[in-house]
């Protein structure tokens, strides 16, 4: 494994604002993270939160080492992707009064409404549905506002963020959501394809594994359905680096 070395250049990290996951440069689970991955390595992270599309293009441009959290399904810009460190479950939240002639109960029950998605990356799997209204708007919270005043039939939301926010805006007693995921994928990190950003994959790879094995990222994200197959993040580890220790968590099959 490489070392982290304290006069090493510090590691430029850029992620997308996602509410509770990357709100500021200090404020996050996903910030959180990455905190405590500086604290084990040694590294000097400096990081930055931009909305979705500049975040992608100061990455793509080389300003940045890192991209923070890129979904599996999504088309990658050429990078190096680390092991998965969150697993992201794409929802239907809906306004609970919609006429009982018209429910959503099931991803197929969007077909021919007027559904809303948010500046983030989405699997083909949504983007690709043709018998399917999609209108972007710049954020989540954005999507709920426009539920609530019924200008969007459906929104497809992150989970975890999607209740976070609901909760924060006062609409939990207005909009509900299906317990059927449209999609679910894997969230990590990206690093620019130099050697560089194969010392810092290494680095980051193994330090995610160790606190999956130890707890840390369960205790970080408060809750363990989040969590990736443990599995998914031996594949890329050389065999002396796994412990015997490791709890994981529960086997999911997404890549």
């Amino acid at each position: 494994m490489p070392c982290a070395r304290a006069e090493s250049a510090p590691v430029r990290i850029v992620l997308p604002y996602i509410p509770l996951m990357a709100e500021s440069p200090s404020k996050g689970f996903f910030i959180e993270m990455y905190q405590e991955i500086a604290i084990r390595t040694g590294q000097d992270f400096v990081m930055d939160v931009l909305p979705v599309r500049r975040a992608v293009q100061a990455f793509v441009s080389g300003e940045y080492d890192a991209f923070g959290a890129f979904p599996s399904l999504s088309k990658l810009p050429v990078s190096l992707a680390s092991a998965p460190y969150y697993r992201r479950d794409n929802m239907i939240f809906y306004k609970s009064d919609r006429p009982s002639a018209n429910p959503i109960t099931h991803p197929d029950d969007l077909a021919g409404l007027h559904v809303g998605l948010s500046a983030y990356h989405y699997p083909s799997v949504i983007t690709n549905r043709q018998d399917v209204n999609f209108e972007r708007v710049p954020s989540d919270q954005s999507l709920l506002n426009m539920l609530a005043y019924d200008r969007l039939d459906a929104a497809i939301i992150e989970r975890f963020s999607g209740f976070h926010l609901r909760d924060q805006l006062g609409l939990s007693d207005v909009i509900d959501v299906i317990d059927v995921a449209v999609a679910t994928e894997n969230v990590f990190t990206l690093f620019q394809a130099n050697r560089k950003g194969i010392d810092n994959r290494a680095v980051f790879n193994q330090a995610v594994y160790d606190m999956l094995c130890d707890g840390t990222l369960a205790i970080l994200f408060g809750r363990q359905d989040v969590l990736p197959e443990l599995s998914l993040l031996e594949r890329d580890l050389p065999a002396e680096s796994k412990r015997t220790d490791c709890a994981g968590s529960e086997p999911n099959s997404i890549q």
